[in-house]
């Protein structure tokens, strides 16, 4: 920890909405809006700015391919799996791509000394 910043982990759902203010007027230029459907506030062991690049990445890329306009966001962060994923699904016609960052959700072990993340 330093200046009072905690830099050991960072807030998704943070880096998601830094990620949104920053894109809004080149999305909203493109006539591109974006959705996302509600999660609980996740906490990872990495710094902010894999995070922000990772989701901004995603985000960019649905929208560059996106048929519709549309862009639907989610975080998926199941138990027991050693990862959060941020996808981004563009909706054509026919279908959707999706597009995807995967993050480290913890470092170390788990119960009976499993490990669920790698040391990055």
């Amino acid at each position: 920890m330093s200046g009072g910043v905690d830099d050991s982990r960072t807030c998704l759902h943070c880096a998601l909405a830094r990620v949104l203010r920053a894109e809004a007027p080149a999305l909203a230029a493109r006539g591109v809006t974006v959705t996302m459907g509600r999660s609980d506030p996740v906490w990872l062991p990495i710094s902010g700015t894999r995070v922000y690049r990772g989701v901004r990445r995603v985000l960019r890329a649905a929208a560059a391919a996106s048929d519709h306009h549309v862009v639907r966001l989610a975080v998926i962060d199941l138990l027991g799996k050693p990862e959060v994923e941020v996808t981004a699904a563009a909706l054509l016609p026919d279908r959707a791509l999706v597009f995807r960052a995967g993050f480290v959700r913890v470092v170390g072990p788990l119960a009976g000394g499993f490990s669920e993340g790698v040391r990055a």
